[in-house]
């Protein structure tokens, strides 16, 4: 909880956590059809739960301009409790 804290007080102290109303939007893989891939995005050894690396994600997306991600991998380093994933940014 204490990271999560210290995650959330760090993207406010960015001014990063109003854009995330503003940022790209997960999509599923059978709805990129007609989709423009602009891009990859990689996160690694982020501390934090899933849905904070979703939404550090979702903010990296929209930077690059994207509209919409695919996560085509989230995996936790249980012993180090730190998260990877590799994502496709689309137009």
């Amino acid at each position: 909880m204490q990271q999560s804290n210290a995650l959330t007080t760090l993207l406010a102290s960015m001014g990063l956590l109003p854009s995330l109303a503003q940022s790209a939007e997960d999509v599923a893989a059978d709805c990129v059809t007609g989709l423009n891939e602009i891009g990859t995005i990689s996160v690694n050894d982020m501390v934090g739960s899933p849905v904070e690396v979703e939404k550090v994600i979702a903010l990296k997306a929209s930077e690059q301009g994207a509209s919409y991600y695919r996560i085509i991998q989230l995996q936790e380093d249980l012993p180090t409790e730190r998260w990877q994933a590799q994502v496709i940014i689309y137009a």
